[in-house]
């Protein structure tokens, strides 16, 4: 049945079969048809998982995420070889070439990036996880630390309570230094007040350092063989 004819079913008895009394209900019920259509297209407009454009960033300002978020991207600037973020001088016969301007002492040394929607879905989805989560580094019925800090760095990062009001932040080499600026710019990592992160990013566990408790580390290096050894972790610090 349509939505006007259920309305129609509702008329009492003593009026049912009056056709007077079921085309005043019909007029009326076609604007309310409207209205109902329009509250119902809701759940699939506003669906996170399908959302896109405006709507992903009505529901990206509820939530608490601008799709514009400043200084997280290195700028491309004029270097050497063995900086990803450097380009070398202008060529004036070869446009191809690739070329960037010299870094100015007064500019940001960070870009402003706008997120995609692929993007800008996936960091809704973890500040959602942030405001909801606990105080509690393990479930406790809820989304805890732990569990919110593993969906923001898609399963690439750990955390371990220090004890003394302190959390480490580990965070695999594979996620690069924009991607964690962008975490800690949209405020992604929960934790109880007055407790502060300190960030160590490692390598991957076949090439971390450690000792004999940890079957993934590996020991010191030798002078004459330079395949042994394990690479020390690296404290991470963002400006």
């Amino acid at each position: 049945m349509s939505f006007i004819d259920d309305y129609k079913a509702l008329i009492i008895t003593q009026y049912f079969d009056r056709p007077n009394a079921a085309a005043e209900i019909g007029l009326q019920a076609e604007s309310w048809e409207e209205i109902f259509n329009f509250l119902k297209s809701f759940q699939t407009e506003f669906d996170l998982d399908l959302a896109a454009g405006d709507r992903l960033d009505k529901i990206g300002k509820l939530v608490g995420v601008p799709r514009i978020v400043p200084f997280v991207l290195d700028k491309i600037r004029f270097g050497f070889d063995g900086d990803d973020t450097a380009r070398g001088f202008f060529d004036a016969f070869d446009s191809s070439v690739p070329s960037a301007p010299f870094f100015d002492a007064f500019e940001t040394k960070y870009a402003t990036q706008e997120l995609d929607d692929f993007d800008y879905r996936f960091f809704i989805k973890a500040k959602i996880s942030t405001n909801i989560a606990s105080a509690y580094m393990v479930s406790d019925g809820r989304v805890s630390i732990q569990d919110a800090v593993q969906l923001a760095f898609g399963g690439e990062a750990t955390v371990v309570d220090n004890l003394d009001m302190t959390l480490f932040l580990y965070v695999s080499t594979f996620v690069d230094a924009d991607r964690l600026r962008l975490i800690l710019q949209l405020n992604l990592l929960p934790k109880p007040q007055g407790v502060r992160y300190r960030i160590v990013q490692l390598d991957e566990n076949a090439n971390s350092f450690g000792f004999d408790d940890d079957e993934f580390a590996l020991g010191f290096g030798d002078a004459f063989d330079a395949n042994m050894g394990g690479v020390f972790a690296e404290i991470i610090f963002i400006e």
